[in-house]
């Protein structure tokens, strides 16, 4: 009996985190992603318990680490792509973006708006036509976008976009 409850246990201990749905809410997940300001790779990589890989880029320019697979991070979000684009002279994080898996539930625009008081704009954000609700920080943007080709129902990614990148692209 004994030997059975250990291996109980051992298997219990075994189980991958992922393979579990997360308690947290998708509001709940954002305020955890946005306290890991500055948002270096290591901070990124410990926040969502995945391993990005080595940079991909060219020398001096900008580059990324990415990861690729299912991710599910709150109820119902399920991440299929992260990508922490990176300047190449500094190292300093420009953009990081959370591409949604089809298997992720619906956020739709009215429920992200509801999460910040401070409230945002819609503007178009690709050459596609999609559209970003964009939500001013004192750090730079939080962008969910919504793709034109599923009339904007749902949520495709969500970015951070830094005031590095916006300095350093923008102005």
């Amino acid at each position: 009996m004994k030997h059975l409850f250990v291996c109980l246990l051992m298997g219990c201990l075994l189980v991958p985190a992922w393979g579990a749905e997360p308690a947290i809410t998708f509001g709940e997940f954002l305020q955890k992603l946005e306290k890991a300001e500055p948002w270096t790779r290591e901070k990124v990589e410990a926040l969502l318990g995945v391993k990005l890989s080595e940079r991909e880029g060219g020398e001096g320019g900008r580059g990324g680490h990415s990861a690729r697979g299912q991710f599910v991070f709150a109820k119902g979000l399920i991440v299929k792509e992260i990508v922490l684009e990176v300047e190449g002279g500094t190292g300093e994080t420009n953009i990081l973006t959370l591409r949604l898996d089809e298997k992720s539930g619906c956020f739709k625009g009215d429920g992200s708006a509801k999460l910040y008081s401070s409230g945002g704009f819609l503007e178009e954000v690709t050459s596609s036509g999609d559209l970003g609700y964009i939500i001013k920080m004192p750090w730079g943007e939080l962008v969910f976008t919504y793709d034109a080709r599923r009339r904007f129902k749902c949520m495709e990614e969500i970015d951070i976009i830094t005031n590095a990148f916006i300095k350093m692209y923008r102005d």
